[in-house]
């Protein structure tokens, strides 16, 4: 029997516990701010010694393989461009809060872990000419980034629903037994709180049934895929044995044009570089 707790208590709830801190606030103004140059949204990152440095290992990482290193933001904002950066921003800044928040009643290592995969995988398995690759390392690191607003509001509730699913259950659909919902539409309500764009926060929403997510249908097939693979990538170091392979629908791969050779092949991308990318973000 499914509680009765509505997602907009669960955000109100939340609190200043999870907002995003004020750097990103003050990035995404110089973004959009025409008058805005490089030298003032490096010269405002600079002001943050540790983002700064968190931003480029990042660009010096496999994510992109630039073919000489980046040494200032200056330098890093041509290349992947001030919006990429403000994704980035949010991406490290927001990994700070994933990691502090939540407690005993959910396994918050495996639950980062899983957040980091699906970023890589959702960024690795975008097309090379997509515009939504860093939106969509975004919604990988956040898609269930929801789960600690449940923690916070109810945390008894939230070690019935997330914290112990049933044997062969997916988590999806214990978190749908026990909510009434999925821990997906609490992250994107969270998200949209956060006046994220919606080419982030409906694929995060919409994960578990992309058709649902117009006019983002890609992007949701690709975090469909994504979550699925870091699901099972990290499963399987716990000797889980789910099988997420069966449960990421044949619609999306379609759209994508995937078959399971070519899964096979990102699991074997990612699982090498994950290491240095979860070092990079891990704090």
């Amino acid at each position: 029997m499914a509680h009765l707790i509505e997602i907009n208590d669960i955000i109100e709830n939340a609190g200043s516990l999870l907002t995003l801190p004020d750097i990103c606030m003050q990035i995404k103004r110089l973004v959009a701010d025409p008058a805005s140059s490089i030298d003032d949204l490096a010269k405002l990152i600079s002001k943050d010694p540790a983002l700064t440095a968190r931003l480029l290992k990042i660009v010096n990482s496999p994510i992109y393989y630039f073919p000489r290193k980046i040494s200032t933001v200056s330098e890093a904002i041509p290349l992947i461009g001030a919006s990429q950066l403000y994704n980035l921003a949010l991406a490290t800044t927001a990994a700070a809060i994933i990691q502090t928040v939540g407690g005993s009643y959910i396994e918050m290592k495996t639950l980062w872990k899983k957040a980091v995969y699906s970023a890589i995988f959702a960024k690795s398995i975008s097309p090379n000419q997509s515009r939504d690759g860093e939106n969509l390392f975004v919604a990988g690191l956040l898609s269930d980034i929801g789960a600690l607003a449940i923690v916070k509001h109810a945390p008894e509730i939230a070690l019935t629903a997330i914290g112990a699913p049933k044997k062969g259950q997916f988590p999806w659909h214990r978190e749908k037994e026990v909510l009434g919902y999925t821990v997906a539409k609490v992250s994107e309500a969270l998200l949209t709180s956060w006046n994220l764009p919606e080419a982030i926060t409906v694929p995060v929403g919409c994960r578990h049934l992309p058709d649902k997510g117009q006019p983002h249908f890609l992007s949701c097939c690709i975090l469909h895929i994504a979550t699925r693979l870091a699901s099972e990538a990290i499963d399987k170091v716990h000797g889980q044995t789910l099988d997420y392979r069966k449960a990421i629908l044949k619609e999306p791969l379609a759209q994508l044009g995937m078959k399971d050779g070519d899964l096979d092949t990102k699991v074997s991308e990612v699982n090498e570089i994950a290491p240095e990318i979860l070092n990079i973000f891990t704090i």
